[in-house]
């Protein structure tokens, strides 16, 4: 399926890209050959209390050889993903790509949480997804063509029926936000069908165990008894999904809700994952 051997001359704003996959996706497309625009809240090492910052993140890129430049912005404020925007054009002249990865899962519980934090999990996890490809979509047509790729998570499918043995957290709301993510990630793709703009979403065939999963694992009791067996060290595989994707017909590969190994299965063959680090 797919029709460009590499991401030469082609441009891609990811956001949520100080840290954890954001960044490795990051990482992958500069590799690819394309100019990365990165975005995120966390600026610098040590605004934070996550490990992770843009600055270390376009580091690492020019190191290996590649191009990338970041733009502070605070996902949760739609004055400020505008200005994301206008900056991302001003910057590199055009935008062919978008990666909608930055995300929170809020805490607590629908009961006991802060009624703000659920607010905001909607506000970042799906109105700044929305709202970019909103401001993107007239950019993308007018140059005939682009593509946008949701980050979900396996926390959209909910826990199942009951009954259930234990009460647990089930992350409710980060659940709900990438639910709906895949929801308007289909109906964007046959809004955009016509204009050879391709929408899909991608999430982890099992998790990945940095960054934010890390600290978010933590809080929770019997965080030291995690068994970490066959999870990923890294989120390379999302960036190599995502890079097959976006190199694939987009009026052929579009509208889809794919876990990682799925996309590349779909759009190169690969059937084989080992060269993936788990632990």
């Amino acid at each position: 399926m797919a029709t460009n051997p590499d991401l030469h001359g082609k441009v891609a704003l990811i956001t949520g890209a100080s840290r954890g996959i954001g960044a490795d996706v990051a990482r992958v497309f500069a590799r690819e050959g394309a100019t990365v625009l990165l975005a995120a809240r966390t600026e610098n090492e040590g605004e934070f209390r996550v490990p992770g910052s843009l600055s270390e993140t376009v580091a690492s890129i020019i190191e290996s050889g590649g191009n990338a430049v970041a733009h502070r912005c605070d996902l949760g404020d739609e004055e400020d993903v505008t200005k994301l925007w206008e900056w991302a054009v001003a910057e590199a002249g055009h935008v062919d790509i978008v990666i909608n990865n930055a995300g929170i899962s809020p805490p607590g519980t629908i009961e006991n949480m802060n009624w703000k934090h659920f607010h905001l999990g909607f506000q970042i996890n799906v109105a700044s997804p929305g709202l970019l490809s909103r401001l993107a979509a007239p950019h993308m047509r007018a140059l005939g063509g682009g593509a946008i790729v949701n980050v979900s998570s396996g926390a959209s499918r909910g826990p199942g029926v009951g009954p259930y043995k234990e009460k647990a957290w089930r992350g409710t709301v980060y659940g709900l936000t990438k639910s709906a993510l895949e929801r308007m990630t289909q109906g964007m793709a046959a809004e955009l069908c016509e204009d050879n703009i391709s929408v899909n979403a991608i999430k982890p065939s099992r998790q990945i165990w940095v960054g934010g999963t890390i600290y978010v694992a933590s809080q929770r009791p019997g965080f030291e008894d995690i068994d970490l067996t066959g999870k990923r060290k890294d989120g390379t595989i999302m960036g190599d999904a995502a890079a097959a994707i976006v190199r694939a017909d987009h009026a052929l590969c579009t509208g889809n809700i794919w876990s990682d190994e799925e996309a590349l299965t779909a759009v190169t063959g690969t059937t084989d994952f080992t060269k993936y680090a788990t632990y």
